[in-house]
């Protein structure tokens, strides 16, 4: 592990351990039998149970799940998420948790990266347990999605060696990137034949392992999954204070799927709700 990624675990682990957490109570939990539960002891004492994993939308591609935070307003887009108002609970349980805890690999567009100074991960030690009961590596494999390329020199999303990488994009791209991949072979390249081939993309992401993804934006990347019919779940928690980019719902019409969980906040999380839908690609 390079220093850059230590010093930003250490940080995030200090976040994580710091943040007051706030009891959710389950309202309502209609899984079905099909849906693997995720969380353990810890976490389902905060949340009041699991969250859960669907199966993918058939065998030849990952389950795929969005993440995301709406505001009172509806909006999903702004540069620091937790500005949405999810709280803490949100942020540390969910979003840093237990929506991505089972996952191969976590997935964001060239936006959400913010240069390579993510990097998409666990961070609690509860969580981190759990990641490693689970028998799945420390960091999960980070997708970026990208059209217009990247730049890699800085960061530690795209310089530490032990970090596996994938860009998901087109050939245009790979061939710009070359000089600058060459020496980052921990940096692999899926190519779609053109920008609307997430299919065949989520396909060979498929065939190279990646059984779960958790995708956690942006809207644009997101809306082009439940278009393709490529996303099993949503968990989106909804925030009662007003905040985000002006006119950014997830979607412009009532959310499709079934409503599988919903929780209420309490205490300082009082009017944050939280839902998992299940969509099948008969709700696209």
């Amino acid at each position: 592990m390079t220093s850059a990624l230590a010093e930003f675990a250490a940080r995030k682990e200090r976040e994580a351990l710091a943040a007051p957490l706030a009891r959710w109570v389950t309202e309502f939990d209609r899984h079905r039998i099909d849906q693997r539960p995720v969380g353990n002891a810890w976490s389902e004492s905060i949340v009041d149970g699991s969250l859960y994993l669907s199966p993918p939308p058939s065998p030849d591609l990952p389950s795929t799940s969005l993440v995301f935070v709406e505001s009172r307003e509806g909006n999903t887009v702004a540069r620091d998420p937790s500005t949405l108002g999810g709280g803490e609970v949100d942020k540390h349980v969910i979003y840093e948790g237990l929506s991505r805890v089972a996952a191969d690999a976590v997935m964001a567009g060239a936006e959400t990266i913010r240069g390579g100074t993510m990097v998409f991960s666990i961070w609690h030690p509860n969580l981190v347990a759990l990641r490693a009961a689970l028998g799945l590596p420390r960091y999960p494999i980070q997708i970026v999605a990208t059209l217009r390329g990247v730049a890699v020199d800085s960061g530690p999303l795209f310089n530490t060696p032990d970090l596996p990488v994938v860009l998901l994009t087109v050939a245009a791209v790979s061939t710009a990137m070359h000089h600058a991949l060459a020496p980052r072979p921990w940096i692999q390249i899926v190519l779609m034949r053109n920008a609307d081939d997430l299919v065949e993309g989520f396909r060979e992401l498929r065939r190279g392992g990646i059984g779960t993804i958790s995708c956690v934006g942006g809207r644009t990347i997101a809306r082009q999954l439940l278009a393709a019919g490529l996303v099993s779940d949503l968990y989106l928690t909804k925030s009662p204070k007003p905040g985000g980019d002006p006119d950014t719902p997830l979607t412009n019409t009532p959310l499709p799927g079934e409503l599988v969980v919903r929780k209420y906040g309490t205490g300082m999380d009082a009017g944050v709700v939280f839902e998992q839908r299940h969509f099948t690609k008969s709700d696209v």
